[in-house]
């Protein structure tokens, strides 16, 4: 089991965060700075987040914890990884398990994030040059007798093609999801701003990212726009800009009602999934209006942030044992 690997690779993403001497910081700053010009949504400050999630679970404390009922396999297999590439380095906890399980990767890069998991995978393999052979990327297409099993996450489209193609092998395959949180008349005004998190890190692209809410009859939807007032910044970002305008202008042709601060559009809605730059929210009168809306769209709710499920803040920053769509992929890779 290449645990150790994982807790060096934390400590050194961790000093490079911290500003403290790393070997690894020029290859760490560069690439990051290579993945913003290569894809504009991966602003650093978004990718520090992400290292900091990384080094969440990948602490000795962590995966001490996690892998004290993983057996690593005695026959590897080769094991596809088909990264997503909408927010920074999302395919890390996939990557992990695959290697911690003892199998072969097989990693096919997102054509929007081939930059930041080859430095991951360099640094890993400088640490534990054993591990070079259990790491292979792959730009082109593979063949599906070439590997044993695949792990994918894309769009509902990318994932029904894969479902067809690897048809006769192991899988699992997510889509789109998104998260919901919901809010009562105790919620704070210091829950509401690390809701913010929750809401705009990674522009919501993430299907971490709440992009709704369940607000009560009398909750003053002006909170949220004081809650959000730190990431103004956005306002510097076309692309998420652009966005915005788009949105603004359509439900202003439509004479829709909608509130908004510049740069966030909160609109009232029983859809779930919120474009870029919008926050639906619906107002309820009972919690089982909340149930039945959850039981009704169970597959499309990655998480949901609230009193007595994920704290708020904590979204996009899940515990090691928290699985994509609830999919458990330690028993996957243990099952093989």
């Amino acid at each position: 089991m290449n645990k150790s690997a994982f807790v060096e690779l934390a400590k050194h993403l961790n000093s490079y965060l911290q500003k403290k001497e790393t070997p690894y910081y020029s290859l760490i700053e560069s690439s990051i700075h290579q993945a913003e010009i290569q894809n504009p949504w991966f602003i650093k400050r978004f990718v520090h987040s992400m290292l900091q999630s990384i080094i969440q679970i990948s602490s000795e404390e962590s995966l001490n914890f996690y892998t004290k009922d993983f057996i690593p396999t005695s026959n590897p297999k080769k094991i596809l990884v088909i990264a997503a590439g909408n927010i920074p380095m999302v395919s890390y906890r996939d990557v992990m398990d695959v290697l911690l399980s003892g199998h072969i990767l097989i990693f096919k890069p997102s054509s929007k994030d081939n930059v930041l998991m080859k430095m991951i995978f360099h640094i890993l393999q400088d640490l534990y040059p054993e591990l070079k052979n259990n790491i292979h990327i792959i730009e082109s297409p593979i063949r599906s007798n070439e590997i044993d099993a695949v792990i994918a996450t894309g769009t509902n489209n990318t994932a029904m093609h894969i479902h067809q193609y690897f048809s006769h092998l192991p899988r699992i395959v997510r889509n789109n999801r998104t998260s919901i949180a919901i809010l009562n008349d105790q919620t704070t005004d210091e829950e509401l701003r690390k809701l913010a998190d929750d809401v705009m890190m990674y522009f919501g692209l993430g299907c971490r990212n709440v992009s709704k809410l369940f607000i009560p009859q009398n909750f003053d939807i002006q909170r949220i726009f004081t809650a959000i007032y730190d990431y103004g910044f956005v306002m510097q970002h076309h692309k998420y800009m652009n966005n915005y305008d788009y949105y603004r202008s359509i439900y202003l042709l439509n004479k829709e009602s909608f509130l908004e601060n510049n740069f966030l559009i909160v609109k009232e809605s029983q859809q779930l999934h919120a474009p870029v730059a919008n926050l639906f929210y619906e107002k309820y009168t009972s919690v089982n209006q909340i149930k039945d809306y959850i039981n009704k769209h169970q597959q499309d709710i990655q998480c949901i942030v609230g009193n007595g499920y994920v704290p708020f803040g904590q979204a996009q920053f899940p515990s090691i044992d928290d699985f994509a769509d609830g999919i458990n992929t330690k028993k996957f890779l243990m099952g093989l």
